[in-house]
């Protein structure tokens, strides 16, 4: 509802109070106190607690809530520095999506490289772990035990292999298992061996150069490695430089390198010998 002015008095075009009506043309009076005093608010047609107020009431009401919308301070340029921070969100937002997108490449990438690399290690290890068991075999056959021991190799951890260890397991002839670290040293050195001729079967190298793989070996596994090497090197696709003191090792060789102390010259000297030329001594000699 609203409040209904009563106007006792009526107003003039030349701003003069009648006594009467506009419209009975009653003779018009100086505006100023008597107007005021002519003017007064009906506050019976309010409802609620509007209708308990008086013109000093609505006039303290009025000056309260005028010093909280000055109180309020509104920033008149809040509307500019909105638009200012939305421009930085949607710049921010543009780098995030690039940074997003970068370390979506990124990762593809390491994926790819990743399964790469698990492919490649797990060719190597499948074809070493194949074939490991039968050059050891070969290597440690004795009288009395002709297939020899068996050796094979376990990865730690299958999903990651490349990130740890192989496990190398090697059982000579006639033994119960043991960890490597409690074989002998003859026994180690056959497995080191049969572990370097696996990885050469699945990459070769021309040559090798073994200097005194026999220390730790009796004459009978010797034998053994030097018959491996040499069925090797007949085959023509290896050469072996082999430094030995044991003469049942060099006899299989090809040919021989002595080097010796040469007193007049103060130094070393070499002498050869092609073993392939020189005919063998008839059994019995």
């Amino acid at each position: 509802s609203r409040a209904d002015l009563l106007v006792s008095e009526s107003f003039s075009p030349t701003g003069l109070v009648g006594t009467g009506t506009i419209e009975g043309g009653a003779q018009a009076e100086p505006a100023g106190e008597e107007q005021e005093e002519a003017l007064r608010v009906d506050f019976s047609s309010l409802a609620g607690e509007a209708a308990q107020l008086d013109e000093t009431g609505a006039a303290a009401e009025l000056l309260r809530v005028t010093g909280e919308v000055e109180g309020m301070a509104p920033n008149m340029k809040a509307i500019e520095q909105f638009e200012e921070v939305q421009e930085r969100l949607h710049a921010v937002e543009g780098e995030w999506d690039t940074s997003r997108s970068a370390a979506r490449t990124v990762s593809q990438r390491f994926s790819a490289v990743q399964a790469q690399r698990v492919e490649r290690f797990m060719s190597c290890f499948s074809h070493v772990s194949k074939v490991i068991d039968d050059i050891y075999k070969e290597l440690t056959k004795v009288e009395g035990v002709p297939l020899g021991g068996t050796a094979f190799l376990s990865l730690e951890d299958p999903s990651e292999p490349y990130l740890h260890g192989i496990k190398f397991t090697a059982m000579p002839p006639a033994k119960r298992f043991r960890d490597m670290e409690q074989l002998s040293g003859g026994e180690r050195t056959l497995a080191a061996l049969a572990l370097l001729f696996a990885m050469h079967d699945y990459r070769p190298s021309p040559f090798f150069v073994m200097d005194e793989i026999d220390a730790a070996l009796d004459n009978v596994n010797v034998t053994s490695v030097a018959k491996f090497i040499r069925a090797r090197a007949d085959e023509g696709k290896l050469q072996f430089v082999v430094i030995s003191l044991k003469d049942n090792f060099y006899e299989k060789a090809q040919g021989l390198v002595g080097i010796y102390r040469d007193r007049k010259l103060q130094g070393s000297n070499t002498v050869t010998l092609d073993l392939d030329a020189v005919e063998p001594l008839p059994a019995g000699a």
